[in-house]
């Protein structure tokens, strides 16, 4: 008989997507089997951990589609990915939205100011805007976004918190399953509130991306930045 440990049962129930990029495919190692899809990109074995996503031209992105628990009010959300930029002038690395063209009800999470300031942003009718510092190029970093309605949005740097939002809010969706593209905001770039992220394509390397639904822990997001 396989025993788990709580820990295991917890992430096994709270994991939405896992793409690892280990496998060189978008297939997700979570339990719910969300595989991905994209174009224009490629897998490099430069990664944080083996092999990692490369995005390194305009219209270079990955999608994962269906995602109730991201479009539904108040729900707590976790994000935890690595990412190795070659530019941070700007480029959305995380945008979510109602269509699969990046737009209707929309918003990008995560992404680079024009001043090159990392930016979380999430939704109450409105932006909520978190400004996180200036992400140095070419190095590996390990970027956790966790929300709950008690503690708002947070902000995470290799396993150590940043920064968190002016005190709680309620998270806002159209209450539909959404959206998550990884490295551009697509049509969104014309029509989403930008909350301080100059939306535009992300390039470098993005490896180990996470989405759960419910707010990690800083024991979590400790042992996520240090596999």
């Amino acid at each position: 008989m396989i025993y788990f440990s709580a820990a295991e049962i917890l992430r096994d129930a709270t994991l939405t997507i896992e793409y690892t990029f280990d496998n060189q495919s978008l297939l997700d190692s979570g339990p719910l089997r969300i595989n991905g899809t994209g174009s224009n990109y490629i897998f490099t074995n430069t990664g944080r951990v083996n092999y990692s996503l490369s995005l390194s031209v305009n219209q270079s992105y990955v999608q994962a589609t269906g995602l109730v628990l991201l479009g539904t009010n108040n729900q707590p959300h976790s994000f935890s990915l690595w990412i190795k930029p070659t530019n941070i002038s700007g480029g959305t690395i995380i945008h979510v939205s109602q269509l699969v063209t990046g737009d209707g009800w929309c918003f990008p999470l995560l992404g680079f100011s024009n001043s090159s300031n990392l930016i979380v942003q999430s939704w109450n009718s409105s932006s909520v805007t978190l400004v996180g510092p200036v992400i140095t190029v070419n190095v590996w970093t390990h970027i956790a976004i966790t929300y709950s309605t008690s503690n708002g949005t947070r902000l995470w740097i290799n396993g150590n918190q940043y920064g968190s939002s002016s005190g709680a809010f309620n998270y806002t969706t159209p209450n539909v399953p959404v959206i998550v593209t990884i490295g551009s905001s697509l049509n969104g770039q014309n029509s989403c509130s930008s909350g301080g992220i100059e939306m535009g394509q992300y390039f470098g390397e993005i490896d180990e991306f996470q989405l759960y639904s419910r707010e990690l822990s800083s024991s979590d997001i400790n042992s996520l930045a240090n596999p």
